[in-house]
């Protein structure tokens, strides 16, 4: 009798022990596994909301077609091509209104002589700003900052024809890290305050937050904070100020300002310097008169700068010239950058 109490006493606590002990395995190995979800999802909204601030090309935007492969938006038929009463010109756009019409007075001046068609300056608040602008016929000759150039090539047939560079033809910047007293090197970044200028700046945001993501396995909010200051000035200034901790900013700026003594060489440090990346670069909008467009073309390449307006505010940098551009070759890893955006969108 003893003995088969004994074994009923065991069956019953096996029935107790078994349950308890699988739900005890399945919360040690699903546990871990809804941790990981949870991480993956702050991710991925953390990355929704960084990289879904980028370019929204306009409801109405031009009808894409490349039938040379030069990747660039077809010219229309020439009875389709316009000529507009006046030229209207921007240079790379932001929330505030700086006047740069002065900067750019002698370029338009020479422009106008070109074409035979008054030239004015129009200040736009943003990239969607230009560029559903020049898809509607209202603008026709605009500066882009380099992130800028492939979104305005795809979707308002925007023309690159030069860039800011030098006599000899070559050009070209980088993309520098800058760090204040809170890092001396790229492995001190963690943790740390950064300002990127705009979400379709490519030194300003694109270029360091794939080098962050690949090379140091950094994401933004988990990893570090950050912040937009839409200017690389701006970005500059406020790392001096200890507002933020790093910054990624485009050389030839940075070296304008510390020829100009706006900021001194000892303020920051630099962590990291990316390859060389074209400038900023002014173009037309592909729907422009054969004739209009050689003129335009004429004007840019062959614009001396010595003693102009462009020269100095430009001239500190370092550049000399307006220089001729190829977008399929000069973009070749501006694109690639951009893919990896993308890829770091889809991969959310």
């Amino acid at each position: 009798m003893s003995e088969d109490t004994g074994a009923i006493s065991f069956a019953r606590l096996l029935k107790v022990l078994i349950p308890v002990a699988l739900i005890a395995l399945a919360v040690r190995y699903t546990l871990p596994s809804f941790e990981q979800a949870a991480q993956q999802e702050l991710e991925s909204n953390m990355l929704e909301k960084l990289l879904g601030e980028s370019y929204a090309p306009p409801a109405e935007g031009v009808e894409f077609t490349d039938s040379d492969g030069d990747l660039l938006c077809d010219f229309p038929a020439d009875d389709q091509c316009v000529t507009p009463e006046k030229l209207v010109f921007t240079y790379v756009g932001g929330p505030e209104e700086v006047d740069e019409s002065q900067t750019w007075a002698d370029l338009l001046t020479a422009l106008g002589e070109a074409t035979g068609l008054p030239v004015e300056y129009q200040h736009y608040g943003s990239l969607n700003d230009q560029l559903a602008a020049m898809t509607a016929g209202e603008l026709h000759l605009a500066g882009l900052n380099t992130g800028a150039v492939p979104a305005a090539v795809k979707g308002a047939g925007f023309r690159p024809v030069c860039t800011l560079g030098n006599e000899d033809g070559s050009f070209g910047y980088t993309m520098k890290l800058l760090a204040g007293k809170a890092a001396k090197d790229s492995d001190q970044l963690a943790g740390k305050r950064f300002a990127f200028t705009t979400p379709d700046s490519n030194s300003g945001f694109k270029a360091a937050l794939i080098y962050l993501m690949d090379e140091k396995g950094l994401l933004p909010e988990r990893d570090y904070q950050w912040g937009f200051t839409f200017d690389h000035e701006t970005s500059v200034k406020g790392l001096v100020a200890g507002d933020h901790d790093v910054a990624p900013v485009a050389s030839d700026i940075l070296q304008r300002m510390v020829s100009d003594g706006e900021v001194g060489e000892d303020a920051y440090t630099v962590v990291y310097e990316s390859e060389r990346f074209p400038p900023a670069t002014i173009g037309y909008a592909h729907n422009l008169a054969p004739q209009l467009r050689e003129k335009i073309t004429e004007a840019l390449t062959g614009f001396a700068w010595a003693g102009t307006s462009v020269e100095a505010k430009y001239g500190s940098s370092g550049v000399t010239a307006f220089v001729p551009v190829n977008y399929k070759d000069d973009w070749a890893n501006i694109r690639r950058i951009n893919e990896a955006v993308a890829g770091a969108k889809t991969a959310k």
